[in-house]
């Protein structure tokens, strides 16, 4: 069977809800266009399209969300220095609207309660510049890799992470103001570059993951502080698996929840369905929305979203990290001063971050005001800050790519045919005017272009020296 007949076929229970048939079926059949996101916390939109313009890439802003653009040509965007610096991070279109719905602010306490692989959650924490908290959940280990990844890359100093059942997350987790469910769902809207999911899509697949859909976003609501939002999204088409799940939460939790409006200035969406071959729904439902594949060149999504009553009930704010940890607190004057001296790095830098001993190896850094849940107890908190247990203190990779730009001594600033060298982890033979700032034996931060890209061992020798590299091996692309 050809791939037009597979699609044909595996999708036909939807052709009178789609208002082109023929544009559905070809966009199904084209590949999906890369789009990449621009780190806020490192450079502005306009500093990223040039850094992106200058690594030969093809660049088209999109209209619809500033700081994304489509990309083409060059190299890939993973195998560029600006992914491995956190400049950029890579994403399908689609996926940024549920956290453009979900507009998540600086200060407040955001849950993202299926974060794996980490995507949204990075577009939430990135959003609130750094601030606040947002905790990132999500049930399988081995996918919390690529968030933990994530975190440490692009800097997201406000970010805890949580491997729990986000169906029975406990009311210990305390309130959000903002919570997002991108539920695990049958995935026909990812068929584009998952060919796969049209030989097993169908009603059946999706009443399975039907009841554990009602049960995420039942607790989202409940984990919601009163007045506040919740998004629910799915990357699948199926009914069951979206205007239904919503239809039985409203029915079952009465006036404490409803569907508001929504709109998306420059990206077409379609309104959600009200009745599904003689089912209905509850008319609220127009107000979500649907997003099929030819109306934007995307994957196709569905998102609800959710306002919670005023006057419903839900969990206490938990405690700050400063107020449940006390024991693990660092005084900022513990290792503030070493930064000065040893990197030239102004101590108003860290005025909004908290520092945490982790064990007896390691300091965390989280920003200041951090409320993680009481239960479950985060896997991580914050970023890593530094290794502690040798004579001198080593920097991690991601406190590195945030304050190397910063730094006045003990860094070097490498040329392009370095950067491919240091990225491929092998050492490097540094010329005289590379370390001609004061510099030491030992742990030194480096950059490209201004921007911090890890961290290395320089050792002095003839001339300029030997920089050995310490990009992470689990990073290299």
């Amino acid at each position: 069977m050809t791939l037009r007949a597979q699609v044909e076929t595996a999708f036909a229970r939807y052709r009178p809800y789609v208002d082109d048939w023929v544009d559905f079926v070809e966009a199904l059949l084209q590949p999906l266009p890369t789009v990449v996101w621009v780190n806020p916390l490192r450079v502005s939109p306009e500093e990223g399209q040039r850094l992106l313009v200058e690594e030969g890439m093809h660049v088209t802003p999109l209209a619809w969300y500033p700081g994304a653009f489509r990309v083409s040509g060059g190299p890939r965007p993973a195998a560029t220095w600006l992914y491995a610096a956190g400049v950029i991070h890579i994403q399908e279109e689609v996926s940024l609207l549920p956290v453009l719905l979900l507009d998540p602010q600086p200060g407040e306490r955001v849950l993202d309660l299926c974060a794996a692989p980490g995507g949204k959650m990075a577009l939430i924490a990135a959003r609130m510049r750094g601030r606040g908290t947002v905790v990132a959940n999500d049930v399988s280990f081995p996918r919390m890799r690529a968030v933990r990844h994530a975190v440490e890359r692009l800097g997201l100093v406000n970010v805890c992470m949580t491997l729990y059942n986000g169906a029975n997350m406990p009311r210990t987790a305390g309130r959000f103001d903002r919570v997002l469910v991108d539920v695990p769902c049958s995935c026909e809207g990812t068929s584009r570059k998952n060919p796969e999911v049209l030989f097993s899509c169908g009603v059946r697949e999706s009443l399975r993951h039907q009841g554990l859909q009602k049960a995420l976003l039942r607790k989202a609501i409940q984990l919601c502080r009163p007045g506040g939002r919740v998004v629910y999204a799915t990357c699948t088409y199926a009914p069951e698996e979206n205007e239904a799940v919503v239809d039985a939460i409203l029915q079952e939790m009465g006036g404490q929840v409803q569907v508001v409006p929504v709109s998306v200035s420059g990206f077409r969406v379609s309104e959600g369905l009200v009745e599904w071959y003689g089912q209905r729904f509850d008319p609220s439902l127009q107000w979500t929305v649907r997003v099929w594949p030819h109306a934007n060149n995307t994957g196709g999504f569905f998102v609800a979203v959710l306002e919670k009553a005023p006057d419903a009930s839900a969990p206490e704010l938990p405690p700050t990290v400063a107020e449940q940890w006390p024991d693990r607190l660092v005084v900022p004057a513990t290792w503030i001063p070493f930064w000065q001296a040893r990197y030239g790095i102004s101590p108003d830098t860290w005025e909004a971050w908290w520092f945490l001993q982790r064990g007896d190896k390691a300091v965390d850094g989280v920003a200041r005001g951090h409320r993680p849940p009481i239960r479950p107890r985060p896997e991580a908190v914050g970023v890593p800050f530094l290794h502690t247990k040798g004579a001198t203190p080593k920097p991690t990779t991601a406190v590195a790519l945030l304050v190397a730009p910063r730094a006045t001594r003990q860094v070097v600033d490498l040329s392009r045919d370095h950067l491919s060298r240091y990225l491929d982890r092998q050492p490097i033979r540094l010329t005289a005017s590379q370390t001609s700032g004061t510099m030491h034996s030992g742990f030194v931060l480096v950059r490209y272009q201004g921007f911090g890209v890890g961290t290395g061992i320089w050792r002095p020798q003839d001339a300029g020296g030997v920089l050995e590299s310490l990009f992470p091996k689990g990073w290299r692309r």
